[in-house]
Protein backbone atom coordinates (compact mmCIF):
# COMPACT_ATOMS: atom_id res chain seq x y z
CA UNK A 1 0.00 0.00 0.00
CA UNK A 2 2.91 2.37 0.70
CA UNK A 3 3.94 2.42 -2.96
CA UNK A 4 0.41 2.83 -4.35
CA UNK A 5 -0.38 6.30 -2.97
CA UNK A 6 1.59 9.49 -2.41
CA UNK A 7 2.61 9.47 1.24
CA UNK A 8 2.36 12.79 3.11
CA UNK A 9 5.29 14.19 5.06
CA UNK A 10 5.15 14.25 8.87
CA UNK A 11 4.41 17.98 8.70
CA UNK A 12 1.51 17.39 6.28
CA UNK A 13 0.14 14.64 8.52
CA UNK A 14 0.25 16.92 11.56
CA UNK A 15 -1.30 19.84 9.66
CA UNK A 16 -4.03 17.87 7.87
CA UNK A 17 -4.73 15.03 10.30
CA UNK A 18 -3.50 16.32 13.64
CA UNK A 19 -6.76 15.51 15.43
CA UNK A 20 -7.25 12.02 13.98
CA UNK A 21 -7.88 10.20 10.75
CA UNK A 22 -10.87 11.06 8.58
CA UNK A 23 -11.41 7.46 7.46
CA UNK A 24 -10.39 4.08 8.84
CA UNK A 25 -9.53 0.93 6.89
CA UNK A 26 -9.86 -2.34 8.77
CA UNK A 27 -8.00 -4.93 6.71
CA UNK A 28 -8.59 -8.48 7.91
CA UNK A 29 -7.52 -10.15 4.68
CA UNK A 30 -6.81 -13.51 6.31
CA UNK A 31 -10.28 -13.64 7.92
CA UNK A 32 -13.01 -14.86 5.59
CA UNK A 33 -16.47 -13.34 5.41
CA UNK A 34 -19.24 -15.30 7.14
CA UNK A 35 -21.44 -16.73 4.39
CA UNK A 36 -24.17 -17.47 6.95
CA UNK A 37 -24.97 -13.75 7.10
CA UNK A 38 -27.76 -12.61 4.77
CA UNK A 39 -26.37 -11.00 1.64
CA UNK A 40 -22.87 -12.47 1.98
CA UNK A 41 -22.31 -14.74 -1.01
CA UNK A 42 -18.55 -15.35 -0.94
CA UNK A 43 -15.50 -15.62 1.26
CA UNK A 44 -14.33 -12.13 0.29
CA UNK A 45 -16.03 -8.88 1.24
CA UNK A 46 -15.07 -5.24 0.81
CA UNK A 47 -17.47 -2.83 2.48
CA UNK A 48 -17.30 0.95 2.60
CA UNK A 49 -19.59 3.06 4.76
CA UNK A 50 -19.18 6.73 3.82
CA UNK A 51 -21.38 7.90 6.69
CA UNK A 52 -19.34 6.07 9.36
CA UNK A 53 -16.11 6.71 7.41
CA UNK A 54 -15.03 3.09 7.70
CA UNK A 55 -13.93 0.41 5.25
CA UNK A 56 -13.72 -3.31 6.08
CA UNK A 57 -11.81 -5.83 3.96
CA UNK A 58 -12.29 -9.56 4.55
CA UNK A 59 -10.91 -12.63 2.83
CA UNK A 60 -8.48 -11.00 0.41
CA UNK A 61 -4.89 -9.92 0.90
CA UNK A 62 -4.80 -7.98 -2.36
CA UNK A 63 -3.56 -4.49 -1.41
CA UNK A 64 -5.37 -3.01 -4.40
CA UNK A 65 -8.62 -3.25 -2.44
CA UNK A 66 -7.35 -0.59 -0.03
CA UNK A 67 -6.26 1.60 -2.96
CA UNK A 68 -9.65 1.20 -4.64
CA UNK A 69 -11.36 2.18 -1.39
CA UNK A 70 -9.26 5.33 -1.08
CA UNK A 71 -10.01 6.26 -4.70
CA UNK A 72 -13.72 5.65 -4.14
CA UNK A 73 -13.64 8.06 -1.19
CA UNK A 74 -11.69 10.60 -3.25
CA UNK A 75 -14.13 10.31 -6.16
CA UNK A 76 -16.97 11.00 -3.72
CA UNK A 77 -15.43 13.89 -1.78
CA UNK A 78 -13.15 15.81 -4.13
CA UNK A 79 -15.74 16.92 -6.73
CA UNK A 80 -17.68 18.50 -3.86
CA UNK A 81 -14.61 20.69 -3.27
CA UNK A 82 -14.21 21.55 -6.95
CA UNK A 83 -11.40 19.05 -7.62
CA UNK A 84 -11.32 16.19 -10.09
CA UNK A 85 -9.39 13.17 -8.77
CA UNK A 86 -7.10 11.40 -11.22
CA UNK A 87 -6.16 7.74 -11.16
CA UNK A 88 -2.90 7.12 -12.96
CA UNK A 89 0.24 5.11 -12.53
CA UNK A 90 3.88 5.34 -13.40
CA UNK A 91 6.98 3.26 -12.94
CA UNK A 92 10.49 4.23 -12.02
CA UNK A 93 13.33 2.70 -14.01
Amino acid sequence: MHNMLVRPTLQELEREFGDGADYYIFNAGEFHANQNIAGVVGREAVSLNLQQRKMVILGTQYAGEMKKGVFTIMNYLMPKKGHLPLHSSCNVG
